[in-house]
């Protein structure tokens, strides 16, 4: 029986497969240990024959499932789901890069606690180079328990992850009776799928913990579904609507209902018009859209005071919902032009790249 079932959708990822299987055969659990379930998301390149390879050559440790169309990473992660036979479950993206111990500090973490689910930390990858994963001299790792439900969620563990620091749905490990039991399944046909299955899990959770160590780079690939230039990135709008419709449903919307509001008007409002600026060429008309919605579900939100302490640029677009008449498209192009400038100084300043250092 192996120990985890790695679920990896693939969607014309024949550059990437190689790659990704080379950290698979060098995992330090041992890859006699792992169930390795592809799915071939309608692939139109060489991906689903290089997969073909690695199901004939490893029998014994690769799944190869294959669609006949492209229908998306949350149906693709569903069906992995139901072919996983292991106790424990992995979420790997094709494009990303692991280390050599990456499962093995994970199955011992959530074998020895018994816990929901376990992280390690994260980095960016901007570029197609090797990592360095080199472990802190001192590591703290963390433990979260919460008996009621949203507990975690609501309190320090949102307050932790909300950085980014504390890992992203592929950097974590899962028990698969925590996600059977409670239900836990993606939305299918929408793109920002992992927010809505990350949200759920971190509501239903009780025991958590976080492994004080980066042990997974996310590589940023402009042509990934969450980068590319199109429509999608509207479909976020509708993940955080569920989101909500969810706190709702487990009686949480007026128990945490500050927070529910801060995250709601983060990832629904600011975070869309993040995707629009920088990612979509032709600005939607959805300003009045948003603006309905939020004043529907949050009339008072400017009073909150987790709202308050928003980034500057995100505060500059809550301005526009103070407006009635809303704003022309053209009139949108101007605030885009500013904005992308803000974003960019913003993430210069981050990384300390100077004035003339950009490539």
């Amino acid at each position: 029986m192996p120990y985890i079932s790695v679920i990896i959708p693939c969607y014309n990822a024949a550059n990437y497969v190689e790659r990704c299987m080379e950290r698979l055969l060098s995992q330090t659990i041992g890859f006699e240990n792992l169930e390795i379930i592809f799915i071939n998301d309608g692939s139109l390149d060489a991906t689903l024959g290089k997969l073909m390879q690695y199901e004939m050559k490893y029998q014994d440790q690769v799944i190869l499932i294959n669609c006949d169309k492209n229908y998306g990473q949350g149906a693709a992660r569903n069906t992995g789901l139901k072919y996983a036979s292991a106790e424990y479950i992995g979420f790997l993206d094709v494009d990303d890069v692991i280390a050599d111990t990456f499962y093995e500090k994970l199955y011992r973490k959530i074998k020895e606690g018994n816990f929901d689910w376990v992280s390690a930390k994260f980095v960016h990858l901007f570029s197609w180079e090797q990592p360095d994963f080199t472990e802190p001299a001192q590591k703290n790792d963390r433990e979260y328990h919460c008996e009621t439900i949203g507990g975690l969620a609501f309190q320090t563990l949102d307050e932790d992850m909300k950085n980014g620091e504390f890992g992203v749905l592929p950097s974590r490990v899962f028990r698969k009776d925590f996600i059977l039991e409670n239900e836990i399944w993606f939305p299918e046909g929408l793109k920002y799928e992992d927010n809505y299955w990350g949200t759920k899990c971190e509501v239903f959770s009780k025991n958590v913990s976080i492994i004080d160590e980066v042990l997974y780079c996310y590589y940023r690939n402009e042509n990934s579904t969450v980068s590319s230039i199109d429509m999608y990135h509207l479909d976020r709008m509708q993940i955080e609507e569920m989101a909500v419709n969810l706190f709702k449903e487990q009686g949480l919307f007026e128990r945490y209902y500050e927070q529910i509001e801060a995250r709601f008007i983060r990832m629904y409002y600011c975070g869309t018009w993040f995707a629009i600026f920088l990612k979509m060429n032709v600005i939607p008309d959805v300003l009045p859209v948003m603006r309905k919605r939020i004043y529907e579900w949050f009339p008072n939100f400017m009073e909150n005071p987790l709202i308050k302490e928003f980034h500057p640029l995100d505060q500059m677009m809550l301005r526009l919902l103070e407006s009635e008449d809303g704003y022309t498209i053209q009139e949108l192009e101007c605030i885009k032009e500013g904005y992308v400038k803000d974003a960019s100084r913003s993430y210069n300043n981050m990384m300390g790249i100077g004035e003339g250092e950009q490539g």
